[in-house]
């Protein structure tokens, strides 16, 4: 299986300041001094995160062809959603598997920009919808009378939830309402960044060897984390949308099993891989 990056003529510049607003947010969230970028370095969230090359996008990209691998089996007959599909960064490669792609995403400026990259790309398999409002209600009114049979969330479920305290039961609420979208015997591939464990620590080296932005943490919180894999003292400080520091997918786990049975789990470098059937 192989993953299509868009290319840099289809990638729209409606979102490029991504980077920028990111770091914006991290400083308001830990109260940092503000970092401000040239205009030169600003970037739209695919640009930032897969586009290039190098081994940091290959390392980025590595969990969207795993992906692809794990659910080969659902290619060419099936229909499929990507829930949480941004600037449309993955949008590409669903268009060529699948017979019928709904891009599904909370922010209107990403959609507006993954309309643009599928009209330039005539992807004409593809439709797109913004759930701004939260509400799964208008989400099922705005599905095309198809039927779904896979859903894939990708580095997305993480940022789900309203605090640290609550975050892993919205986790798993976010989920069962996107089994409503889906056929009976429909699954959902997800990924989520490994935050706890040794990769975690190799991860936040590379981050500081690579003088990239990066969620600040303690010398103690980050041993726990990646020895114990324990990241519950930072759970207060769980920042939703864009933040990674306090989730731990061990317990994201413990949360799932009551309603979700794993087909699959697979242990990327810096990914877990989970492909899920309603129990």
């Amino acid at each position: 299986m192989r993953y299509f990056i868009p290319s840099k003529e289809n990638i729209a510049s409606l979102n490029a300041n991504y980077y920028q607003e990111w770091l914006d947010g991290l400083s308001r969230h830990y109260n940092l001094p503000r970092t401000k970028l040239s205009s030169t370095n600003n970037k739209s969230y695919t640009d930032y995160n897969y586009a290039g090359e190098g081994i940091v996008v290959r390392i980025k990209t590595f969990h969207f062809e795993a992906a692809l691998r794990y659910t080969k089996e659902y290619f060419n007959e099936n229909n499929v959603i990507d829930f949480g599909c941004a600037d449309g960064v993955f949008i590409p490669s669903l268009s060529k598997y699948y017979q019928h792609v709904f891009g599904i995403d909370v922010t209107p400026e990403f959609i507006d920009s993954a309309k643009i990259l599928v009209e330039k790309a005539k992807l004409n398999n593809v439709m797109l919808y913004c759930n701004n409002d939260f509400k799964i209600e208008s989400t099922l009114a705005a599905k095309p009378n198809k039927e779904y049979k896979i859903a894939y969330i990708l580095e997305v479920l993480e940022h789900i939830g309203s605090s640290g305290e609550t975050m892993y039961e919205e986790k798993r609420k976010v989920l069962l309402e996107l089994t409503s979208l889906l056929t009976k015997d429909g699954v959902i591939l997800v990924t989520v960044p490994k935050m706890v464990g040794i990769s975690f620590l190799i991860q936040r080296f590379g981050l500081w060897l690579l003088r990239m932005g990066r969620e600040p943490i303690s010398f103690w919180n980050l041993m726990r984390s990646a020895f114990l894999k324990d990241a519950s003292r930072m759970e207060k400080n769980w920042w939703p949308n864009y933040g990674h520091l306090g989730f731990n997918h061990l317990k994201m786990e413990q949360f799932l099993a009551t309603d979700f049975e794993v087909l699959k789990r697979k242990e990327l470098f810096f990914q877990v891989l989970y492909l899920l059937r309603k129990k």
